[in-house]
């Protein structure tokens, strides 16, 4: 019983599937019925249909390409923010009492980009040593010291109004810095003014305002600037009452203060051991290393006197370290001439028992060389050859060495903390880097889809052609595509030089003697720098130069006239309101209207309007052409196909190919350009043209 009401259910769903499946018997009658004007599609062609056009490609190409933006754009924060983390990590690590040494050991293991490992690990050594001062990243608290004046240009109340302009962002504006120059001829109650600035006296604004000289701006620091304006006396007698920081020290150090004024102001000092404020490059440890770096030998004993000593710690780096790296050099590392102060701290160093990083380096036995590095230190060292400088060699190969590549360094991941964090950082980096892969090829496919060839392989076809049709290979681009004469011209200009040598006329357009100008063209023949000068500098000064231009004793053309695109439409017209011919070419012949079209519409009308001629059967693009690929870039047909249809007698080749892109990519456009023009319909199976304009 059970089988046969199996059977019945089984029998019962192949009929219900049967029913459905079946086609509608009206239908099927319909479907049957003759018709002439219905074509039955192949299964081969339904699905043609459904591939998308050409036009939609390039849309979802585009669109990826937008995506990747955004995506690239969003991996460059979350690197920037894996570089913070890591600066974070570095700074708790600093604290914690971590020598520095042992982290720049594991730079190998970071692969994230834009900041190397020790530029930020420099980082956070500079924050570290920052929260030992008072520091306000603002320029408000300016308005408040006596003394100001010392500042050229600056008071009170300038400060208050630049302030007062900025509104709230008194901070430093992102990648912006202002210079400012010290007073030359401050008075000396100005500079005493400074030490009365007891409570703020060091206190340091870091801010967009930077003085040349100093890293940071403190009443104090301000003192020093100028305390060579006072004599050792008049020095000694003032800064008695006040305390200073190592960072005025370090002032009166890298700016070659006299040392018996620094050695009057290290008694002021409470605290000598201390680090100095840097720049965002330097990383030095204290003064003693900075009077290393100065070759300040006088200064170095007297520190040591004091109990301050240049670092001298191996995978970091030594007094001899510093010395080498701010040796005089002549390029390429190769070691410039040294006097006897660069000797006398080398040789105090030496005897002091210090070493300096690097390596021997051997490209046969005959052929040794030394080279100096310290890869914690952002300047470079010297690389010392014995045979070509043998005697040098010999003075070097004296100092100890420590081996950079005997030094510990960790190339796999381990079981420390450090490591461990570098990974993650990895992991993150290369989670963004896969959402990327695919980028880097779409700009490729991209010319692929619209039958496009970029700039670099039009220019490689130019010589190309150049090579193989000698004297006659202009006119064979012309007929392959105009626009790679344009391509030969730009490579013509790209190669020539301008004459640099003296010029009286050039001199009298720079100083604005124009009637001296005017004399001298109509007695001197203008060569042609003279003349592009002349031409550039007449359309931003039409009434006074075009009188120049037109007295010229010697008319030749500009070497182009690719400045006039940049105008709008006025300058054109100031320009004939001064009396400049615009039926002018330049060297290749081209006229203005190619620049007109890059300009605007009614800048072309404007030419029209003026019967200014337009020659279409020159070589390189006309304006049809230009017309025509800006139809394509915009997707719609541009106003100035009806202009250009006026000024161009004969429809081209280059022309005929540029329609049939429209017609490939934008179907609906190009049936309104054969509407305004049928001679552009192309035959059936023209090519499309493979290359586009670059108005250079």
């Amino acid at each position: 019983m059970k089988k046969l009401l199996l059977g019945l259910i089984i029998i019962a769903a192949l009929a219900v599937y049967l029913f459905k499946t079946q086609p509608n018997t009206s239908a099927v009658k319909q479907n049957l019925t003759p018709a002439s004007h219905i074509v039955q599609p192949k299964i081969k062609k339904q699905k043609q249909l459904n591939e998308p056009s050409p036009q939609e490609r390039v849309v979802k190409l585009k669109h990826e390409i937008s995506l990747c933006k955004n995506k690239s754009a969003d991996k460059t924060s979350k690197i920037m923010e894996m570089n913070q983390s890591l600066t974070s990590f570095f700074k708790s690590e600093l604290n914690k009492g971590t020598p520095v040494a042992d982290l720049l050991v594991y730079s190998g293991l970071y692969k994230a980009s834009y900041q190397s490992y020790t530029t930020l690990l420099k980082e956070a050594i500079r924050d570290k040593q920052k929260k030992d001062y008072k520091i306000i990243e603002s320029i408000a608290i300016l308005a408040d010291w006596q003394g100001i004046e010392v500042i050229q240009g600056f008071d009170s109340d300038k400060v208050k109004e630049v302030v007062q302009q900025l509104g709230s962002a008194t901070q430093s504006p992102a990648g912006f810095t202002f210079k400012v120059p010290l007073d030359k001829n401050v008075k000396k109650e100005t500079l005493y003014a400074l030490l009365n600035n007891s409570d703020t006296f060091t206190t340091y604004s870091q801010s967009f305002i930077r003085i040349e000289g100093s890293n940071v701006i403190s009443p104090a620091t301000l003192f020093m600037l100028n305390a060579n304006k006072l004599s050792i006396d008049e020095f000694k007698h003032v800064t008695a009452a006040n305390k200073f920081t190592v960072n005025e020290l370090a002032v009166a150090i890298n700016n070659g203060l006299p040392n018996e004024y620094i050695f009057t102001l290290m008694k002021q000092v409470p605290s000598l051991n201390d680090m100095p404020i840097y720049d965002n490059f330097t990383v030095l440890y204290n003064l003693a290393d900075l009077a290393v770096s100065q070759y300040n030998l006088p200064l170095l004993k007297a520190l040591k006197q004091a109990g301050v000593t240049p670092t001298n710690e191996a995978g970091l780096f030594t007094a001899l370290d510093i010395a080498i790296i701010n040796l005089p050099k002549n390029g390429n590392l190769a070691l410039g001439s040294l006097d006897k102060i660069n000797t006398d701290m080398l040789d105090y160093l030496i005897a002091e028992g210090y070493k300096a990083h690097g390596n021997f380096e051997y490209k046969n036995s005959s052929d040794k060389a030394l080279l100096f590095e310290n890869k914690f230190m952002s300047q470079q060292g010297v690389f010392i050859s014995e045979l070509k400088n043998p005697l040098s060699y010999l003075y070097f190969s004296k100092i100890p060495i420590i081996e950079n590549s005997m030094l510990p360094q960790v190339t796999e991941p381990d079981s420390s903390e450090i490591s461990q964090f570098l990974q993650e950082i990895q992991d993150k980096k290369e989670e963004l880097d896969s959402t990327l892969s695919n980028c880097s090829q779409l700009p490729k496919k991209l010319f692929v889809a619209q039958k496009l060839i970029q700039d670099s392989d039009a220019y490689a076809k130019v010589r190309e052609i150049e090579k193989e049709y000698g004297s006659n290979f202009e006119k064979v681009l012309q007929d392959i595509d105009p626009v790679l004469v344009n391509y030969w011209w730009n490579t013509i200009d790209r190669h020539t030089s301008s004459d640099r040598s003296d010029s009286v006329f050039r001199e009298y357009l720079a100083k604005k003697e124009f009637q001296k100008a005017l004399e001298y063209s109509q007695t001197t023949p203008l060569n042609q720098t003279e003349t592009n000068v002349l031409f550039t500098r007449l359309l931003e000064n039409p009434y006074d130069l075009v009188p120049i231009w037109n007295s010229r004793t010697l008319p030749i053309p500009p070497t182009n006239l690719v400045k006039l695109s940049w105008f709008p439409l006025e300058q054109w017209q100031k320009l004939k309101q001064a009396g400049f011919d615009f039926s002018i070419t330049d060297t290749y012949g081209r006229d203005v209207y190619v620049q007109a079209a890059s300009s605007s519409v009614e800048t072309v009308q404007f030419l029209i309007d003026n019967k200014i001629p337009a020659d279409s059967e020159k070589l390189g693009v006309d304006i049809l052409d230009l017309a025509l690929e800006q139809s394509y870039t915009k997707g719609e047909l541009s106003p100035m196909i009806p202009l250009a249809l006026q000024l161009v007698e004969k429809i081209e080749p280059n022309h005929l190919s540029r329609a049939a892109r429209l017609k490939t990519f934008y179907p609906e456009v190009y049936e309104q350009l054969i509407k305004l023009n049928p001679a552009l319909k192309p035959a059936e199976g023209t090519q499309l043209n493979h290359y586009t304009f670059n108005n250079l």
